[in-house]
């Protein structure tokens, strides 16, 4: 008889879950790429031709349920208003995009995000600008 401890059982659990959701995020991928692709977001504040971000529904719900639920809501400072094109302020904390993300959608790597008052921006870190805003589907 074999006997496992707990410790074993719970990392072999959170492996199987961490999989889990891996597989349902590419599926959602695939699906998304066999429908066809939708245009993210608004065009840029200035009329310049900014990197763009292009997504498909199922995309735009990984990218922000991913995020969303690592990082902590900021609020937006005064003047500040989350649109592709604007520049970021400082007093916002910006971090990498999720490993995960950037293997299931290549063109979001080197990219930074934030979580700014419920909606997710993604951002070019050495402009600062914000290449994508995601909000929650309902």
């Amino acid at each position: 008889m074999v006997h496992y401890s707990l410790g074993v059982i719970s990392e072999h659990v959170m492996g199987l879950i961490r999989i889990s959701i891996q597989l349902v995020a590419l599926l959602l991928v695939a699906l998304s790429i066999a429908t066809g692709t939708a245009t993210a977001q608004n065009p840029a504040l200035d009329g310049s031709t900014e990197q763009r971000l292009d997504t498909t529904h199922a995309q735009r719900e990984v990218i922000y349920q991913s995020i969303s639920k690592a990082q902590k809501n900021n609020a937006a400072p005064t003047g500040f208003r989350a649109a592709v094109g604007a520049v970021v302020p400082n007093g916002i904390t910006l971090a990498p995009v999720p490993a995960t993300v950037a293997e299931l959608l290549p063109q979001t790597k080197g990219l930074e995000s934030a979580l700014v008052e419920g909606q997710v921006v993604l951002v070019e870190p050495k402009s600062k600008r914000v290449v994508a805003v995601f909000a929650e589907e309902r």
